[in-house]
């Protein structure tokens, strides 16, 4: 050993001189080995950081740096690149790099092994198009002076052996959405193996991303690079409907839903020959299990969705064809509602649309749709026990319709043009009854339908909350059948179909009593266009029906009560129906509007209809019944100025009948209506509530025959209303609040014939248009004044049976202080007996009459001109008128007003020239009268003298002429008078009903 040792130790010099090759062998070694592990870590590590804080703009720290130059590798440790403000934009953990000797024999970078260890990222999104991913890359692909370098497109040659990227995680966060979205990504694991630029080469890939909730996506595929080819599995599973939700939350307003996703689909993408790209997907699936959407806090969820399967889904580029052969749902339950605002569908859920911008007009130039060259294909759709729930919180009650069972099969589904394909759908109705539907459709070159829908045994109480909107009506019963073809062309729908409804029921629900019904609505025919907007019916019949009209005691009507804010008594809701009715829409009139909807109904016929009506507003509530209506409407259009045809009958208590007739104009009432409503025989002690109510007297006797026609002509009224009373007989009378204090028998004896019978004309007349029009006060007013001018002018109308116009005869004319008939009176008085017969029942009353003042003047005058010629006798001179009048003035009133008497009335003499005044005798005889006649004793009983002789001197001239009843003249008590301007005294004659009252 000791000699091996000093060999050893002397061996060290031929070692250390450099003249020798092993000199520089080992000194190269040495350089290599200290430089790789002590120099070169420090100074790569140093200008790795300075470049890449000069490239990418942004701090750049790298912890350490190892080479290992006899493994041919590098570690990288504890790299970070950071955002200016210090928060981590990108780093890892660690970086293995072996590099291979092979890049000599490939002529490519090599590498046995890259391990990537720790990747930690922050991902941000700014804006749609804005992400400091971005920003980064811009910042790498500058040159030093700012510009950007050209692209080489040619690929590197590099050759991978094993690529791993462990326990990599990425933060995203989206601040270009409304609400900021983050997320963590990861760990994502990614192992690639052969990986290669060269040419035929492959390699393998597996990676796997798992996300937050469990949600994972895994890709595992065989690739190349030169050419491109992959061909591989995508699979994604978990819970993406919470993930989703949530980064879309600013649009779906979607609490977080439950549920699964578990999809998945084989590739192949190759680059073929001629450079393009060749991608085929097979077996594409998808299942979605459980899943429950709930609106932002709802507790129930709107739409649960237990499962959706996509099976033999496929695509293929670029032979632009995709499809799946069969997608299945079932057990799904959805939810929607319109809301307050009327917006309908998903807009509780979505957010607020953006206003859409109308588009720019475009060239008709026909051209195919963007993606209408990809031939898409779906074998078969089936909805199997589906339910559906809608709710209209857009009306007064939220209405609720509830699908119960929902059924749906179309087969063989694809963007073919010309493609028909067939289906079927079935829905059940929660509150009962079936809705089918089945035929054929179309999609392109435009959508087509050709089906037929039925409905059966639908109940019409499905549609109470919308009736209450309108009425507080309650549907007791009700149901729909209806049968109806349904087409679908470029023209637009049209439909044709029959139907009918039957067994209707509705209850008034404040008195709780039925109110409408029908046992059949038929509708023999129905079609629609919606190309001309025309509805055309053949016939509807109604067989069956009921109406219960009530007035109550405050004069409103159970209608009144029944509709939901239309007061139709009110003068705000009268005054807009009449505006309406005012101003009818002209087709056309808006410019460019669609053309209104034209309607036409061959028939409405009534069959077997009833009708209750009562009235408790009047002091003695009053009922009748109508029964056995029936009749019809014919021809109703819209489009036609030719009015409609309407034919009604009706039985009217036991014997009485109703009978309408005449025509109208069914769309505008106000233009050309002719309605002729005629009552015969109706009972009249049975309208002894009206009568009541009106006058304040029962009916005991009579019947009623009552003939209304009424015409009208672009708003304006015309009627003639002939009313026929027959052997009417007044009742006991009533007080009644309200009632015309007017004296009924009086008019009934005016207006009853000698047959008995009372025939009326009463017209009236009106403007539709007037806001103030009111039919039923127009006819109050006309009867009112009716009965009014006669009570009022008795003998205008008693002058009216002679021909005359005037009302003379309603007085006689006396001269003052006489009773004595002068020839015109007496020829009045055989006038009015002639009248008076054609009033068998009516009766006349002669006041005695006086005017105190001008006829006790001139009994006064009498009286003193009677005790003149007394005491005068023969000797009646002017005299000796003189000195009786001046005692009877002395004694009477006194000397000293005789003495001014004689004052006023001097005059010269006759014959001389004196020019003396001397008294006009004769004046002053007549002033002395005067004055002295005012102290005659004319009582009050001379004056009621006078007046019961003038009333016995009409009676005695009525009971001279022949034929005439005195039975029918009565006397009254005096009543004054006032002299007229010719100075006679009227004596102002009345009337009376011969059978007593008023």
């Amino acid at each position: 050993m000791p000699a091996i040792l000093r060999a050893w130790l002397g061996t060290p010099r031929i070692w250390l001189d450099f003249r020798r090759k092993r000199f520089w062998v080992v000194a190269l070694f040495l350089i290599y080995t200290l430089a790789g592990y002590f120099v070169v870590p420090p100074i790569l590590r140093h200008e790795i950081v300075v470049s890449a804080q000069k490239t990418l703009e942004r701090p750049v720290t790298l912890d350490d740096l190892l080479i290992d130059p006899f493994a041919l590798s590098i570690d990288l440790r504890g790299f970070h690149i950071d955002e200016p403000d210090g928060s981590l934009l990108i780093g890892f953990d660690r970086l293995y790099i072996r590099f291979s000797l092979a890049s000599l024999v490939h002529w490519a970078w090599s590498f046995d092994d890259i391990r990537l260890d720790g990747v930690k990222g922050n991902i941000i999104r700014y804006s749609e198009t804005d992400t400091n991913i971005g920003r980064l890359i811009s910042a790498a692909g500058k040159s030093s002076d700012g510009t950007k370098p050209e692209t080489d497109h040619g690929l590197m040659r590099l050759v991978v052996n094993r690529l791993k990227i462990l326990n990599a995680t990425a933060t995203f966060t989206d601040h270009a959405r409304a609400n900021p979205f983050q997320t963590l990504i990861g760990p994502v694991t990614v192992e690639i193996g052969r990986f290669s630029t060269l040419p035929q080469r492959t390699g393998e890939q597996h990676i796997l991303v798992e996300m937050e909730g469990g949600a994972t996506l895994e890709w595992t595929s065989e690739f190349g690079l030169n050419p491109l080819i992959s061909a591989g599995h995508v699979s994604a599973k978990g819970p993406y409907p919470a993930l989703l939700t949530r980064y879309f939350g600013d649009a779906i307003k979607i609490s977080a839903p439950t549920g699964s996703v578990d999809a998945g689909l084989d590739y192949r993408l190759r680059e073929r020959p001629d450079g393009v790209l060749a991608l085929t997907v097979e077996h594409v699936g998808l299942a979605i299990s459980d899943l429950a959407l709930h609106e932002q806090g709802a507790a129930a969820p709107f739409l649960t969705l237990p499962e959706l399967r996509l099976a033999g889904g496929h695509l293929a580029w670029p032979e632009k064809k995709a499809g799946a052969d069969a997608l299945a749902i079932s057990g799904a339950t959805l939810a929607l509602r319109r809301q307050e605002d009327g917006q309908l569908g998903p807009a509780p859920w979505l957010a607020a649309p953006q206003p859409a911008v109308a588009p720019a007009p475009q060239p008709t130039t026909a051209t195919a749709p963007p993606g209408m060259d990809w031939a898409v294909s779906l074998g078969k759709v089936e909805v199997k026990n589906a339910k559906a729930r809608f709710e209209d919180q857009a009306i007064g009650e939220p209405g609720k319709i509830e699908i119960s069972s929902f059924d749906l099969a179309v087969d063989s589904l694809s963007n073919t043009s010309g493609a028909e394909f067939p289906f079927s759908l079935a829905a059940g109705m929660e509150t009962g009854g079936l809705i089918k539907m089945q035929g054929r459709f179309s999609i392109l070159p435009d959508l087509r339908l050709d089906a037929k829908l039925t409905a059966s045994d639908l109940r019409i109480a499905a549609a109470q909350a919308y009736l209450h909107d309108m009425a507080r009506l309650t549907i007791d019963d009700g149901r729909f059948d209806g049968e109806t073809d349904v087409k679908l062309r470029e023209g637009g729908l049209s439909v044709a179909g029959h139907g009918e409804i039957r067994g209707v029921k509705l209850r008034d629900e404040v008195e709780n009593t039925p109110v409408l019904s029908w046992d059949r609505l038929g509708v023999d025919r129905y079609e629609f266009r919606q190309a001309t907007n025309e509805l055309q019916i053949s016939q509807v019949t109604i067989g069956g029906s009921y109406l219960r009209f009530r007035v109550a005691e405050d004069q409103s009507t159970n209608f009144d009560h029944i509709m939901v804010g239309r007061n139709k008594s009110s003068p705000d809701a009268r005054q807009a129906g009449r505006a309406g009715r005012a101003k009818p829409t002209v087709p056309g009139e808006a410019a460019g509007a669609a053309p209104p909807l034209k309607v036409s109904v061959g028939k409405i016929v009534i069959a077997k209809g009833t009708a209750d009506y009562g009235d408790a507003s009047l002091p003695l509530p009053f009922a009748a019944h109508i029964s056995d209506l029936q009749g019809e409407v014919a021809t109703l259009a819209s489009a036609s100025s030719s009015p409609a045809r309407v034919t009604l009958r009706g039985q009217v208590g036991e014997f009485g009948q109703v009978k309408i007739d005449g025509s109208l104009t069914p769309f505008n009432p106000g233009k050309s209506t002719k309605i002729n409503v005629l009552f015969r025989n109706v009972e009249f002690p049975g309208l002894s509530p009206y009568t009541v109510k009106f006058a304040g007297r029962r009916i005991a006797k009579g019947r009623l025959d009552v003939d209304l026609q009424y015409s009208i002509d672009e708003g304006k009224l015309n009627g003639a209303n002939r009313v026929v009373i027959r052997d009417m007989e007044l009742g006991e009378k009533l007080d009644v609040p309200g009632a015309m204090d007017l004296p009924l028998e009086l008019a009934i004896a005016l207006l009853k014939d000698q047959d008995g019978k009372i025939d009326v004309d009463l017209p009236v007349s009106g403007n539709l248009n007037d806001p103030q029009f009111d039919i039923g006060s127009v006819i109050s007013k006309a009867t009112f004044n009716l009965l009014t001018n006669l009570i009022t002018s008795p003998f205008r109308a008693l002058a009216g049976l002679l021909g005359g116009g005037d009302d003379a005869l309603d007085h006689i004319d006396f001269a003052p202080g006489r009773a004595v008939l002068d020839p015109p009176e007496k020829e009045k008085i055989l006038h009015l007996a002639r009248a008076l017969e054609m009033r068998p029942h009516l009766g006349l009353v002669v006041p005695g009459v006086v005017d105190p003042d001008v006829d006790r003047i001139q009994l006064q005058l009498d009286a003193l001109d009677a005790r003149m010629a007394r005491e005068l006798g023969d000797r009646n001179t002017v005299k000796r008128q003189r000195q009786l009048l001046e005692q009877l003035f002395e004694e009477r009133i006194g000397k000293e007003q005789l003495e001014s008497l004689t004052q006023p009335a001097p005059h010269s003499r006759e014959g001389t020239g004196d020019s003396g005044a001397a008294l006009d005798e004769p004046t002053y005889v007549a002033a002395l009268r005067g004055r002295v006649a005012t102290t005659e004793p004319i009582g009050e009983a001379g004056l009621a003298s006078l007046a019961q002789a003038r009333a016995e001197a009409v009676v005695g001239a009525l009971k001279l002429i022949p034929g005439f009843d005195p039975q029918r003249v009565s006397l009254r008590g005096s009543t004054t008078a006032q002299a007229g301007d010719d100075g006679a005294i009227p004596l102002k004659l009345d009337a009376a009903s011969t059978s007593g009252g008023d």
